[in-house]
């Protein structure tokens, strides 16, 4: 077998360069749940109270949240009304904060949404450090799978004349 030492090093790069691709793809495509930790605001219009109690749905209140590791929740209440989310209760015209602690999935009792509970999602940020994991985890057994293949693959025999 002519094995060229040339051929598998661009091989094993390949795929090294595929598998970065990849996970950099992915990270790019689910942006949301890879930022830094922050402050993020919920805010319970006024009137929200009576709308629950019609039946009806409020507006720009979402039925599940997503959180990564470190967020506090801010749920500023503009209703005259006084609401709970999960362990927080807050009162009319007053704000209440939840700081996101442990990777979680919750299903919080809230009396400010239709069905009586809000989903949240706490998943831990992707870091810098993850995304290397990934490079690594993918690239090098990728770029070491096509070292393997190019290995057995035959190289171009040279004519004599």
């Amino acid at each position: 077998m002519n094995f060229s030492i040339k051929r598998i090093t661009l091989s094993f790069l390949l795929g090294l360069a595929l598998g970065a691709a990849m996970t950099e793809a992915s990270y790019f495509l689910l942006k949301k749940e890879n930022r830094e930790p922050g402050v993020i605001e919920l805010v319970i219009p006024a009137g929200t109270g009576g709308l629950i109690r019609a039946g009806e749905t409020p507006p720009d209140i979402p039925k599940d949240m997503r959180f990564v590791v470190g967020d506090t929740l801010k749920v500023i209440n503009e209703d005259g009304e006084s609401h709970q989310l999960g362990p927080l209760w807050i009162p009319a015209n007053a704000t209440a904060t939840l700081k996101m602690e442990t990777e979680e999935n919750y299903m919080y009792e809230c009396s400010f949404q239709t069905g009586s509970y809000m989903g949240v999602t706490i998943m831990e940020p992707v870091t810098w450090r993850t995304r290397i994991y990934g490079v690594t985890f993918a690239g090098f057994p990728l770029g070491a799978m096509f070292a393997v293949y190019s290995g057995l693959v035959g190289g171009r025999k040279r004519k004599t004349p």
